[in-house]
């Protein structure tokens, strides 16, 4: 990881702030792991600026009413909220096409963007 993505991971705070223990992240899957590690290394390649992938996060985060008072299983986890900020992120760069996304993800976007003025 180049020092410029290694300290803007470090420095995310709030609903995006990585998972951690003791320091040290927390994945509970590989499939998590290696959905970190894709979304750094394109970042690091120049496919993207972490800031434009820190923002889906950070929207697919607040999509979801997933508070201590409220817990809902079904509410996706951490990981799950960073695949889908990958997906969306390479979507707008063109890396993924359009139709390869699920009905479901594209009218959620849809309205996602709708809500935002864009």
């Amino acid at each position: 990881m180049n020092r410029q993505t290694s300290h803007q991971i470090a420095d995310m705070a709030g609903p995006e702030s990585l998972p951690r223990r003791n320091g040290e992240l927390v994945f509970h899957d590989d499939w998590e792991r290696r959905a970190f590690a894709l979304a750094v290394a394109l970042c690091e390649q120049g496919h993207y600026e972490w800031d434009d992938f820190r923002q889906h996060l950070i929207a697919s985060i607040a999509s979801e009413d997933d508070t201590p008072e409220n817990p809902d299983p079904n509410v996706p986890g951490y990981f799950e909220h960073w695949l889908a900020a990958l997906e969306k992120t390479l979507t707008n760069i063109g890396m993924i096409p359009p139709e390869v996304v699920p009905p479901e993800k594209k009218t959620a976007d849809a309205s996602d963007n709708g809500s935002r003025g864009s």
